[in-house]
């Protein structure tokens, strides 16, 4: 029995220094994404024209601001998001946290617009990259049946991940092979944007380009995942939430499983007040045949992701944005 004992320490002291490496390597991978975030930072800042503009979208913490770039303003117009949380008290609903937008966000932004726009050509990859990323397993995709628009649009994704270390690894060996190589990387920023986040940044990319797209001088302002509590008690989460001009739009994002949530954000439109030219469900996997049906039957606009600036822009040109 005595003669286990230096066993069973070796195995104890193996296991602490195999947990430590473990969350040295973790750390490193973080330090490794905030020194990219940085870079991009300087060099975004560096190439920015003289003439944009920062808008600034005031919430209730004023010491961090929400900046949204355009760069065919030359003023800066502050819009107090405090509407929008006003407009969720007056429902009975209570606010129990905002989170604050972080500084990836605007790094992340650019590459959820780049998926959305491109959701059909890339979303194998986006597949494979969401069915391995709670491991961290590797993985190798043959494209050669695929068009070289797809080829193209899924090198960029794959490289802009790999750029801000969402892919650990990622590597693409031309013709003849065509073969690609990834593995996703485990850590909460990159698991969060690739099981759904990357949606909801989307939409409010979108939203915002269409609005100062076709009038740049409109206020507006928006919320993110605020965490609420509903007048029944029960605890729920909004994806996205813009309140432009006097009117409020509430968005969903699902990048799956819809059909089991349809229903319960029907029932949350009501709550909200909101008809279905103001609320909306932006699905990534829905036949276009089936969008029209699921809206008339739950009472909100069903939308594919792709077609999301197309279906609001008659409806934003007509009803809110001209003069």
């Amino acid at each position: 029995m005595y003669a286990l004992i230096p066993l069973v320490i070796g195995i104890i002291i193996g296991s602490i220094v195999t947990y430590l490496i473990l969350q040295r390597i973790e750390q490193k991978k973080i330090t490794k994404l905030n020194k990219i975030i940085q870079q991009y930072q300087i060099e975004t800042q560096e190439n920015r024209s003289n003439n944009q503009t920062k808008i600034t979208v005031i919430g209730e913490d004023t010491k961090n601001p929400t900046l949204v770039k355009n760069k065919n303003r030359i003023e800066t117009i502050t819009v107090d998001s405090t509407e929008i949380q006003n407009f969720l008290k007056s429902k009975d609903i209570q606010i129990k946290f905002i989170p604050p937008e972080q500084k990836l966000d605007e790094v992340l932004g650019s590459i959820a617009f780049f998926m959305g726009e491109r959701y059909n050509l890339i979303k194998n990859f986006y597949s494979r990259i969401k069915s391995n990323m709670n491991y961290g397993n590797s993985f190798k995709i043959n494209l050669k049946n695929y068009t070289q628009e797809e080829i193209s649009s899924i090198c960029q994704l794959g490289k802009m991940l790999h750029d801000i270390a969402f892919l650990e690894e990622y590597k693409y060996q031309k013709s003849p092979k065509y073969i690609l190589y990834a593995r996703p990387n485990r850590i909460p920023k990159a698991l969060n944007f690739f099981s759904g986040q990357w949606l909801e940044y989307f939409i409010k990319e979108q939203v915002i380009r269409l609005i100062e797209s076709i009038n740049p001088q409109i206020q507006y302002s928006y919320l993110l995942n605020p965490q609420i509590i509903l007048p029944d008690g029960n605890d729920f989460e909004l994806d996205v939430l813009f309140k432009i001009k006097d009117e409020i739009f509430w968005f969903e994002a699902k990048t799956g499983d819809y059909q089991r949530y349809i229903e319960k954000y029907s029932k949350m439109s009501s709550i909200l007040g909101l008809d279905g030219e103001h609320s909306y469900m932006i699905l990534t996997e829905v036949q276009e045949n089936l969008t029209k049906a699921l809206s008339t039957i739950f009472h909100m606009k069903v939308v594919k992701a792709e077609k999301l600036a197309e279906y609001l822009q008659p409806y934003f040109e007509k009803c809110i944005l001209l003069p």
